[in-house]
């Protein structure tokens, strides 16, 4: 997305993508990595004007990074994005206390590019990439298939879901990758199961971020908040508020219990009903 993926619950697309990613395979792009233990957030803190939202960024089963990029170029210059990525999760991870085992860089190019350098080396900063190149993907084909699934009502396999997922990417010239993009938006429109359907319609609006037309990426967003399953991702939140707002509040019935405020004055100053506030009083007295 153009504004990255962000690391909170008000983000219904990062709820979608982080819950479907889990345990997924990137095989079917060739990458061969542990398969994928959970998204992570992509909106660090950074004093900089350059970009610093990674595409996908992923912790893999066995502790290694993943930093999975979308390009259609394939200037030297990505590399060093490619760096400050990197560093970035890193810091991330450490601050939440996960030891990383190893970390892989892996580009899928779109279709208009057919080979590019794999190595990055000016001496003490050496990056290598896996790539993944999808001008060798036969886009008719995967659509087509996948089409005459959804069209039977089939449930889509994981690997479906993930092809489908950069099937726009496959196209070489602009225009075609926005017209794609819209075609497969429409097709999982039609996928049956909901959760499946979000995730790869999430997963296309941030495979295609650098690509598509801002106006309509923002159309697909109003959509998404619209489902019954975004609706209860938004149900999950406010009762988390609510959660935390009734603790804070039982808190403060616990410090004008603990001063010798009367029952009546607690339970006008916080809300909390006469029941509640009895059970703060047994806890802390407890």
């Amino acid at each position: 997305m153009p504004d990255g993926i962000t690391y909170s619950n008000k983000d219904v697309m990062f709820k979608v993508l982080s819950r479907n990613y889990e345990n997924k395979s990137l095989e079917v792009y060739g990458l061969k990595v542990p398969r994928i233990k959970k998204l992570l957030p992509t909106n660090y803190p950074a004093v900089t004007t350059t970009e610093i939202h990674a595409d996908n960024p992923f912790l893999l089963e066995d502790n290694s990074l993943l930093i999975l990029e979308y390009e259609s170029d394939s200037a030297q210059k990505n590399f060093l994005k490619y760096n400050k990525y990197v560093i970035n999760a890193l810091e991330f991870l450490d601050k939440e206390g996960v030891k990383v085992k190893n970390v892989i860089v892996a580009v899928i190019y779109t279709g208009d590019i057919k080979e590019s350098a794999q190595e990055y080396n000016v001496g003490a900063l050496r990056i290598q990439i896996e790539q993944v190149f999808l001008s060798k993907f036969d886009t008719n084909d995967l659509y087509n298939k996948i089409k005459v699934k959804i069209d039977a009502g089939k449930r889509l396999s994981d690997d479906d879901v993930m092809r489908l997922i950069v099937l726009p990417l496959t196209q070489p010239i602009k225009s075609q990758k926005q017209t794609l993009i819209e075609d497969t938006i429409e097709l999982a429109k039609k996928v049956q199961d909901e959760q499946q359907q979000l995730f790869i319609m999430a997963g296309i609006l941030t495979a295609t971020n650098k690509f598509i037309d801002i106006d309509y990426s923002n159309q697909v967003k109003e959509w998404i908040k619209l489902t019954k399953v975004a609706r209860l991702f938004e149900e999950e939140k406010i009762e988390a508020v609510n959660e935390r707002d009734k603790n804070v509040r039982k808190q403060i019935a616990k410090n004008m219990i603990a001063i010798g405020d009367d029952i009546s004055k607690i339970m006008q100053v916080t809300n909390l009903t006469r029941a509640e506030i009895d059970e703060v009083q047994i806890s802390a007295s407890a």
